[in-house]
């Protein structure tokens, strides 16, 4: 119950079926009118309050940081993602993190990367090369090999071929599908996966796996280079080696989830540069806009939409905001707002308006209020990677011609925020002018 002032209580619907249903049919509407009635706003689902959501940035500091200690990620999130990737950095205890975190960040950080970020940009630049004009392209495939490609140089420094990443991105894809359904169903919580679905999901999973152990049995019969798969093999938390099994979820989980969030940033950057001709011709024209571009694409379209986290403890934990105070239960979930964050207007003017231009002066509030990439320790360790496939990306695709793509993409908000039903469109060959058809 709420203390030392009157709770904003956003409710559905009064019946709990009905409101499940009216939430999964459009999720960011609801995720975006919670935005504007306070700091902390309950999400309620008929009778039951199941859901907290947090739009200031002070209260999301303080569960993200402060007293990271009395949060987790909750159950019903990590389970799936176990079951569909591995354990990983994503799915670990606080435990396990604590002792893993020292032996990888040094090789996370920016300097460590710059040799091979250095390199990226060529690879990208390929691969961007290669997608056809004036034909339909599945533009969550491409962004996702370009990703994957990227990360597998700056990660592991393996060059993985065209056809090799189109594969296990097909792979991934079924898996984050099948991981996209899990979340949202009652079996969310349920540390096992049975059925003929699961058995799919299986299948597609271990091909990633596959390719993880194949490089770690390469790695481990060469010298070492200094990278991030030399840090897990060198890594001994709690005092001992990880396992080959360990060693290639941790591998597959670094692909799944990285790959899957950068991928889905670079659909949306499509989807800003087809609806935003001028500013597409600009970047063309002037590659040094690419990161208020892409910081832009992240404050509109943040592919972590949400930050979620549970009590740690068996007797709840305590949100604050001023004068008001809210204990949420062990079953119940708190989730920092990213996407409603970043669109409130008395933060953002013209806060729906695609303007690249706004991030080169932020006020000291924009900059509290954006959180693309989380914060604390356990924050997006990569940032630095998908900032510079991002940069490298844009001046590519930019470069490479106008882009149109078909409908009007919406948001899906599951694992990522990615488009609903798929993106897809085309290239069109650069005209003098920058101009591009932007629906179809």
């Amino acid at each position: 119950m709420p203390q030392g002032g009157r709770l904003p209580t956003l409710r559905i619907d009064r019946s709990l079926t009905r409101s499940i249903k009216l939430y999964r049919e459009d999720p960011l509407r609801w995720i975006e009118e919670a935005a504007g009635m306070g700091p902390i706003v309950a999400f309620r689902f008929g009778p039951v309050t199941p859901t907290y959501l947090l739009n200031d940035p002070d209260v999301a500091r303080s569960i993200l940081i402060t007293d990271a200690q009395r949060w987790k990620r909750p159950p019903n999130t990590v389970a799936p993602i176990r079951l569909a990737i591995g354990e990983n950095l994503f799915t670990q205890s606080e435990r396990d993190w604590t002792l893993l975190q020292p032996s990888l960040a040094p090789d996370f950080r920016k300097r460590a990367l710059e040799p091979r970020l250095a390199q990226v940009g060529a690879l990208i630049e390929d691969e961007v090369a290669a997608l056809p004009y004036d034909v339909v392209l599945d533009f969550d495939q491409a962004m996702g090999r370009i990703a994957l490609i990227a990360a597998a140089w700056v990660l592991f420094g393996e060059h993985l071929e065209r056809a090799r990443a189109d594969e296990l991105v097909s792979h991934q894809r079924a898996a984050v599908n099948w991981l996209d359904e899990r979340i949202k169903s009652r079996q969310a919580f349920v540390p096992v996966a049975l059925g003929h679905e699961s058995r799919r999901m299986r299948a597609h999973r271990a091909v990633t796996l596959a390719y993880a152990d194949e490089i770690v049995s390469a790695r481990r019969r060469c010298a070492p280079r200094g990278d991030v798969l030399d840090a897990l093999l060198a890594a001994r938390p709690g005092g001992r080696a990880m396992s080959p099994a360990e060693l290639s979820t941790h591998v597959a989980g670094l692909f799944g989830a990285g790959n899957e969030t950068t991928a889905a940033a670079l659909c949306w950057t499509v989807v800003y540069g087809a609806a935003n001709p001028d500013q597409w011709a600009q970047l063309r024209d002037d590659s040094s806009t690419a990161p208020n571009f892409a910081a832009e694409t992240l404050r509109l379209s943040p592919p972590a939409w949400g930050i979620p986290r549970s009590p740690t403890g068996a007797s709840g934990a305590e949100l604050a905001a001023g004068s008001l105070r809210v204990h949420v239960w062990p079953m119940q979930m708190v989730a920092v707002n990213v996407f409603g964050m970043s669109r409130d207007e008395t933060v953002w003017p013209n806060a729906s308006t695609f303007d690249p231009g706004r991030h080169r002066q932020l006020s000291k509030l924009q900059e509290r209020a954006l959180l693309p990439f989380g914060l604390g320790v356990r924050g997006c360790i990569g940032q630095h990677i998908a900032l510079s496939e991002l940069d490298a990306a844009l001046g590519a695709l930019s470069r490479h011609g106008d882009v149109e793509v078909d409908g009007s993409p919406v948001g899906k908000p599951t694992f990522s925020l990615k488009v609903r039903g798929g993106l897809r469109g085309r290239f069109r060959r650069p005209q003098p002018e920058g101009h591009a058809v932007t629906v179809v």
